[in-house]
């Protein structure tokens, strides 16, 4: 029973690897996020193998020390899945899910930048995590960077930080993303509760379509 529970695990991260494109795990971790931001963008576009298709489970256990000297023992589970090319890539995730605050896509265009805030008018959205949006009458949304915690520490070996992101990129104020103004984008408004710290973290990423 233990084994089939871990696998259950371990294939919800995976899930929410794909759905996430890699960001959760960049905004988790130093080292090992940002190895496996690298492999998420592929496997953004491949497919995580089934359970009968995956090889024996493995788990393998790492301690962090975070912002404030605590140790955190991190349970990480292996997933296999393939590259574009059809080969097996193989990559650790944290089988502790956080929890999803909410999650919320939209699709539009920024017309405004001002004193650190985003002005971002939507012409179609989706407020339950799904990436399909329908279309809703144009309406305006102001995402405030002020409130974001772009300044951590992102060299203590766990922390937990806010993201601004363009397309997997980080970024650290609003003014950095002007040159998306005007352009058609796809934005992704999420906020987590660390499963191993119970803090609050919020990521913003826009993407091109």
């Amino acid at each position: 029973m233990t084994n089939i529970n871990n696998k259950r695990k371990i294939i919800n991260i995976s899930l929410v690897v794909l759905i996430l494109a890699g960001v959760f795990f960049i905004v988790k971790f130093d080292v090992i996020g940002k190895i496996e931001g690298a492999i998420n963008k592929q496997v953004e576009k491949n497919n995580v193998l089934s359970d009968d298709e995956q090889d024996q489970d493995e788990l393998k256990y790492e301690a962090f020390l975070d912002e404030d000297g605590n140790e955190i023992v991190i349970e990480m589970g292996k997933v296999v899945g393939k590259d574009e090319k059809g080969n097996k890539i193989e990559f650790w995730v944290d089988t502790a899910e956080s929890e999803i605050i909410y999650d919320y896509m939209y699709k539009g265009t920024i017309v405004k930048i001002k004193d650190n805030k985003i002005y971002f008018m939507v012409d179609k959205e989706s407020k339950n995590g799904s990436y399909f949006c329908e279309d809703v009458e144009d309406y305006e949304i102001v995402f405030d960077i002020n409130t974001y915690d772009l300044e951590s520490d992102p060299y203590v070996g766990y922390y937990v930080k806010d993201f601004l992101g363009f397309d997997y990129k980080d970024y650290y104020c609003a003014d950095e993303l002007e040159f998306l103004m005007g352009k058609y984008l796809r934005v992704q408004d999420v906020m987590f509760e660390d499963s191993h710290t119970g803090k609050n973290f919020k990521i913003l990423e826009f993407y091109s379509q």
